[in-house]
């Protein structure tokens, strides 16, 4: 997972937005999951190619029972292996999901693929339900779901909150070697409950 809490510094939690005057960190806890495949890399063939990415087109489940508070469904997919030009911060979320999950507490899904949300406003869901599927759409340079959760329905207007997951397993950490990425299987291995997983940490779920 890319972009992770807490350490090191991570593009997520030092993303600090400033709207009317009031700065926001809506992103601060935020995980960016992508999906290796049996050789531990993110695509198998041209890096341009959204066909070259095994899990584009993954279902996204809700991670909680809630309400959902906006959508969005028609931005384009963007060309994978380079983030996009001309993106506004208006636009950066891609087609995404707001779900309202209680006490204050908005989880927030992005980058899904047009025309694929099965959800609308003011559904009712419930954990383990399909929202839409993954995409490239907004601010992306390849196919991933961004998720995080924050204190507010505005993705721009609000800060983020911690959560965990109730359980999972750590495969170690995906390390850069010179260009090449390998797993460290030292880090972070073994079984975790009640955890947030970290940055460029490897996991499955059960």
């Amino acid at each position: 997972m890319g972009g992770g809490c807490c350490s090191p510094y991570s593009y997520h939690r030092g993303a600090t937005l400033s709207i009317n005057g009031t700065i926001h960190v809506a992103q601060r806890y935020a995980i960016d999951f992508v999906q290796l495949n049996d050789k531990n890399v993110h695509y198998s063939g041209p890096q341009d190619q959204l066909s070259s990415y095994a899990y584009f087109g993954a279902e996204i489940h809700s991670v909680a029972d809630g309400i959902v508070v906006q959508t969005a469904d028609n931005s384009p997919e963007q060309v994978p292996g380079k983030l996009p030009e001309g993106m506004t911060i208006q636009m950066a979320t891609g087609n995404h999901v707001i779900v309202d999950i209680g006490e204050g507490r908005y989880a927030f899904y992005a980058h899904m693929q047009p025309q694929s949300l099965r959800v609308k406003v003011g559904d009712k869901v419930i954990t383990g339900q399909v929202l839409g599927l993954l995409g490239n759409s907004g601010n992306t340079d390849g196919p991933h779901l961004h998720f995080h959760v924050m204190d507010g329905p505005s993705p721009l207007r609000s800060n983020g909150l911690p959560y965990v997951f109730t359980n999972f397993e750590g495969q170690g950490v995906l390390r850069d070697e010179g260009g090449a990425a390998s797993i460290d299987k030292s880090a972070l291995a073994g079984p975790h409950k009640n955890q947030l997983p970290l940055n460029a940490q490897v996991v499955s779920f059960p």
